[in-house]
């Protein structure tokens, strides 16, 4: 089994970005940044709601980010989509040590809205566990099954850092997983998020069948190539959100790359996927960082900007990641 064709299909997309102008590709990493904290924050209203629940509280829909937001520290999903930035800026490759103590010193000061499986690793981590086996000692425990969606949710930096070069780009999303969520499932559906958003950044929509042919021959476990296979052509509806598992990471991986193929207006797509319900703010997230890549930060309702706390470090992280990315 070999990584080599996934890298290259990481590469083939970053040569056919030439012709784009820097104005455009900066609007589409602020977009990402800037879509994952409302996607997170409008999602958080009705985390865990089925979706009859929600259409009975909210009959026109889930629309609006609730503007206490802008006085609340960050959710997890979006600050842990920093945490994992700031460690891509702070160090040449991404060490597992550096990425897990900044988490554990985000859950200290923070820890918003954390889930049962990266507080069980973080806590182990902060008792002096090593990096490289706090989380697989977790998945034992539970009993090589546990596969939540925690780490798609945070992904995204991955692929801003490293969009125009496909070895890094799998090596550093496998990493960016494993340091809370061991199980395979869930380091290789990251991997489908960050190919997929790459490809998106650089002006390409992913072929979803060959991605999951070579995640399949890079050995990927089958769950992931068949999900990928699944979002092909999908509904929104199809993928069940609301359901039993709705924590799966795989689901998580499918919402955002069934994202990646609508080109509805930004607002538009992102409010079907709250309104689907289940795990809302992390699908929110997903959701609303490919489509930050699809339409930019202009995109963007200035009315949901308005109530994101901290709103000009997300854009400073997004252009000082932009900057990275070029210089490879």
């Amino acid at each position: 089994m070999s990584r080599a064709n996934l890298e290259q299909f990481i590469d083939e997309a970053a040569r056919s970005n030439a012709g784009r102008s820097g104005t455009e590709v900066a609007d589409r990493y602020r977009g990402v940044m800037l879509g994952v904290a409302v996607g997170n924050a409008l999602g958080l209203a009705v985390e865990g709601w089925s979706k009859d629940s929600i259409k009975k509280r909210f009959p026109k829909g889930v629309t609006e980010v609730d503007p206490a937001e802008k006085d609340r520290p960050w959710d997890d999903d979006l600050a842990q989509t920093v945490v994992l930035a700031e460690a891509l800026m702070a160090t040449g490759e991404l060490e597992l040590q550096d990425l897990a103590a900044r988490l554990v010193r985000w859950r200290a000061e923070n820890g918003r809205g954390i889930g049962f499986l990266t507080a069980a690793v973080l806590s182990l981590l902060a008792a002096g566990a090593s990096a490289d086996k706090a989380a697989q000692i977790v998945w034992e425990q539970k009993g090589r099954k546990a596969a939540g969606n925690g780490a798609v949710m945070r992904c995204a930096p991955v692929a801003l850092r490293w969009r125009n070069l496909g070895s890094r780009l799998v090596e550093e999303s496998i990493k960016s997983a494993i340091v809370t969520h061991y199980d395979p499932r869930c380091s290789w559906s990251v991997l489908a998020v960050t190919a997929a958003l790459a490809s998106l950044l650089n002006g390409v929509e992913p072929d979803f069948g060959r991605l999951a042919a070579l995640l399949d021959d890079a050995g990927a476990p089958e769950e992931v190539g068949r999900g990928v296979r699944e979002a092909q052509g999908s509904t929104l509806e199809s993928f069940k959100l609301d359901g039993a598992d709705m924590g799966y990471t795989i689901k998580a991986m499918q919402v955002g790359l069934w994202a990646s193929r609508e080109h509805g207006e930004f607002e538009g797509v992102l409010t079907r996927v709250i309104n689907a319900g289940g795990d809302t703010d992390t699908n929110g997230a997903v959701a609303g960082a490919i489509m930050g890549a699809r339409t930019g930060a202009s995109g963007i309702p200035r009315r949901w900007l308005r109530n994101i706390m901290d709103r000009n470090r997300l854009v400073a992280l997004a252009d000082a990641l932009l900057r990275a990315s070029e210089k490879r």
